[in-house]
Formats: C-alpha cells, structure tokens, sequence
C-alpha cells in the first residue's frame, strides 16, 4: 500500500519556518497552497477532518462501496478549456476526465421528459424543439448568459484589485455586472417568455446552485449554465482524485496537509494574525489563509478578537441551502442494469419555487429528486468493483428539520431523529424504484445523510453545501474578497467567488495572486506551456 500524501497533525512538528497556514483542504484551500509552494513559499494545509479534501472527498462502507459527496460532475473540462488547464496544473495532470455523453442531464417535470444536450447549437436546437414557438426567447436566454459571464469574470478579477484600481476601475465593472447580477433568474426569464414550462425546463438545473429562480441572482444561474454548457464531465477513479493527487504535488514541493488538525481559532494582535490555535496548542505565524466559510472566519475563528468586521452583517444573507441524500449501493453492474451516465433532475410540477419553498421532509423525494450514477460515469469503476453500480438520490433539505437533534452525537441521534431518516430512505427507494424498476431487488447498501451530517464534517452552521446564499445581495457584500482588513489574514473558497468546485478553485487563485502579485506570471506560462 502507497504511503498517503499527508498526516495526523502533531504539535511536535515544526513550523517556525512557514510562511502560510491554510485552514481547510477543500479545493480553494489545496489550490492557494498549490499556487504558493510552486513560487517557493512554504505552505502547510490544516484539515480538521479524518481525510482531506473537502467536498471532494468519497467515503468507504462496508462491502466496498464508495460515494463521493459532493463532485458530481463538471464542466469546461475539454482539453482546449483554461480551466482544463489549471486543473492539470493542480494536478500535474494525473486525473483524466471522461465525458458524460452527448445528453449530461435530463430534467423531469410531472411525466414530460427533456434532455439537456453538450454544446450550445445542440442545446438551442433542443430547447427550440421542445418549444418551436420560443425560439427567439430561447436565442436572447444564450445571449444574456454568455454577456452576464463575461462581466461576471471581470468582476471575479476586480477581487485581486488593490485599492487604487478598486476605486478607479472597480466601480465601472461592478456598474455593469450588477445589471445581471441584482436581478433574479425569474426577472429576467420573465422578461424573455411567459411559458412557465419552459422557464421551468431552463431553471431545473438550479440544484446546483442551491435556489429558485424567483431568489436567485441571474449572474449565479448564467454562471452555473455557462459551465455545463459544452457538457458534463466526471474524473476517472472518482472525485477524491482530484485532492489526492492535488496533495501529491503539493508534498513534492515541501507544503505538509495534516488532517485531525482543528483550528478554533485565528490568533489576532493590533489588527495582525499571530498565529492559530489547532487541537489546543496555539502556532505563531503571520499568515492565514482561511478555507472555511466567511461565517466560519468571522464568527467563530475570529470570536476572542477586535474584529474590524463590525460592518459585515450576516442577515442581509443567509446560508445556501441543505441538502438530504440517499448513497445506494447495488449487487450488480451499472451496465447489466442499464444505469445512465446522465443525471435526473425530477420535479413533480413547473412551480420550482413553490416547490423549494414548501417542500417538506415527508414527500420530499416526489416533490424534488436529483439523481446521479457515479459508477455509470466512472469507467475505472467496473474493474475496481466488479458486480457493483452506486447510486446518489439527493433532495433539498432545511435544517430545521433536524435541528433539535444538532447537539446529539453522530451516529448516535435519538431514535426519532432515525426513524426520519428511515422514512426518507424508504420514499427515495420508491422514487428510485418507479424510475428504474429494474434496481428493485439489487439493493444491498443504504445510507442516509442530512444537514447534520453535513455540519459535522465541514463545521458549517446550517448544514449548506454553498455557503452563503447566491442571492443579488450576495454580489454586493463588499468583504467577499481575498484580502480582509486584518494584516495577514486572506480568504478562500467558493464565498469570495462561486458556488461549486470550479469557483472554488478560481477563488484560489484568486487569493494566490494577491499575496504573489506579477509573480504569478511565471505560473501562468508554465499553465500556458505544459504538456501534461
């Protein structure tokens, strides 16, 4: 067995020469890291969690089934693509990436089935054979996306500004991004089309971002939409390759990951980091770039010092959305039971916001599923676990749900906090059941997990899988930078930037640039230049 390219973390390791402590190992984390120790900095990366990765990670149970828990796929993964190219240097390209197929998603509504085709002339072309009548709306819909996404990339780089560009070219460019980004998905599709169905077909991927049309900004949905646009992708041998192999380089190149590392706090003196305290013992540094969550930073990390974030008011946003999920495990292979590479996005009416609004954990499944085949999208699967097909069955959920039990040990909650989990799981099975009747009887592994699950690996206060919600509002928070008002304290993740792994890893970058400045340029070439 290979040695793992990281370890327990121990208050005998030395760290008096690093020049960056990372808190968190999720991509945006293990990206900043990455980018440092290739320009010679010294990096160490702290993960309170067994295994690094963030959601990236997969988890094993027993009869040798693994999941992933949060990459499900992604997009802009062809070779041409820059963001192919920064994943290959993260990754010093040793994760492959197989395509998903000509059709990646399929949106259920009621009975009436879409497909959501690779390629922007093959998605119009659908959509407008859906909807022949809708097909100048459906024109002005790619138009309004790729506009949006262009001013939306500039204002991501506006983030890196220092404050004589922020408040000269700053204005300009967040002017003209707001016209996308402080509208609603549902404003903007309303002032395209009245048919509600197939405002509802365009919205149905919005799962992945973790709002309704009528609450979420424009800009996030184009963003989202933009990505997936010339299809989807999954890696080969499945998401935690991604961060495995992100740690490989990292290790080469003198940076140290621990895990079982719990940062409980951010050290502050006159408005300078000092240092962090992991597992009880504090380690001085002047550097930290924290992977956790704004909300985590400033109001728990940050909790025992001045704070200069006394503006950053936490109730004009919320957190993103929870979510509640059934991992299947079945005793034959995706190809003997005809299991899709594509996922289903299935809602039981066109009223998605109704339907996130009012969804309840009892009749959940029916009312809104997505549903994913990560051994169907891996072909490294079949021949590492002959006979075997997993299934992912997830559904929104709202902490409240569960709240009451939030204090309960994991694994070890109130027989009532069980039996909710049980009923979820036996309505799922159903839901997966009537979709593909022939998995009935192959069913050999169940788990259930919910927000509480989700806010006991990742420390986030609502169990969300986003972060802070992709409201209007949200593009507006003018702290969602890399660089914060204490000296020697930097951010990053999916906040600063966007929902999912590719905005976090851009927020990584992000960060990285403002600490290297016009070093980063030799990064760049060596992006530009490489041969993986």
């Amino acid at each position: 067995m290979s040695q793992k390219p990281y370890s327990a973390f121990d208050s005998q390791h030395d760290f008096s020469e690093i020049d960056h402590i990372i808190i968190g190992s999720g991509i945006g984390g293990l990206t900043t890291a990455n980018w440092l120790a290739s320009a010679g900095q010294k990096v160490v990366v702290l993960e309170q969690h067994y295994t690094p990765g963030g959601f990236m990670h997969s988890f094993k149970r027993k009869k040798g089934f693994n999941w992933d828990v949060g990459v499900h796929y992604m997009g802009n993964m062809e070779k041409t693509e820059s963001l192919r190219g920064f994943f290959d240097f993260l990754t010093e390209g040793k994760v492959e990436w197989e395509s998903m197929g000509e059709v990646y998603d399929e949106v259920h509504i009621g009975d009436d089935v879409y497909q959501i085709k690779a390629g922007k002339e093959a998605f119009e072309k659908q959509m407008t054979a859906y909807f022949p009548e809708e097909s100048e709306a459906i024109k002005r819909y790619l138009k309004l996306v790729e506009t949006s996404n262009k001013w939306a990339s500039a204002f991501l780089f506006e983030k890196t500004f220092k404050p004589i560009l922020r408040y000269t070219i700053g204005p300009f460019i967040r002017s003209f991004f707001s016209r996308y980004s402080q509208r609603t998905t549902l404003e903007v599709l309303q002032s395209l089309t009245n048919n509600k169905r197939l405002i509802a077909v365009l919205c149905a991927q919005c799962g992945n971002y973790g709002l309704s049309p009528n609450v979420s900004s424009f800009s996030a949905h184009a963003l989202v939409i933009g990505h997936f646009m010339q299809g989807g992708y999954y890696p080969k041998g499945g998401a935690d390759q991604i961060s495995l192999k992100a740690i490989e380089k990292l290790t080469k190149l003198q940076g140290r990951v621990y895990i079982n590392a719990e940062v409980s706090e951010i050290l502050v003196n006159k408005n300078k980091v000092t240092g962090v305290v992991v597992n009880g013992q504090t380690i001085l540094c002047k550097s930290v770039i924290s992977n956790v969550g704004v909300y985590n930073t400033f109001t728990r990390l940050l909790r025992s010092s001045p704070s200069p974030f006394s503006e950053v008011d936490f109730k004009e946003v919320k957190a993103s959305t929870a979510h509640v999920c059934l991992y299947v495990g079945l005793d034959d292979s995706s190809e003997n039971l005809k299991l899709p590479k594509h996922n289903l996005w299935c809602y039981e009416h066109e009223d998605i916001d109704t339907t996130f609004s009012n969804i309840d954990l009892k009749g959940a499944p029916s009312q809104f599923s997505y549903i994913s085949f990560p051994s169907a999208k891996d072909p490294e699967w079949s021949s590492n676990n002959p006979g075997k097909a997993t299934i992912q069955a997830i559904t929104k959920g709202n902490f409240e749900w569960f709240e009451k039990y939030q204090n309960q040990p994991w694994m070890k909650r109130d027989e009532e906090y069980k039996k909710m989990k049980q009923q979820f799981e036996e309505e799922m099975l159903e839901r997966l059941y009537q979709l593909f009747p022939q998995i009935k009887g192959h069913v050999v592994v169940t788990e259930v997990s919910t927000p509480l699950s989700t806010k006991h690996f990742s420390n986030y206060h609502h169990g969300e899988i986003y972060g802070l919600e992709h409201t209007p509002a949200r593009f507006k928070l003018p702290f969602l930078r890399p660089e914060t008002k204490i000296k020697g304290l930097r951010l990053t993740g999916q906040d600063t930037t966007i929902v999912g792994v590719a905005g976090a890893m851009l927020s990584g970058m992000l960060t990285a640039i403002t600490i290297l400045k016009f070093r980063v340029w030799k990064i760049f070439k060596e992006i530009r230049t490489a041969n993986y």
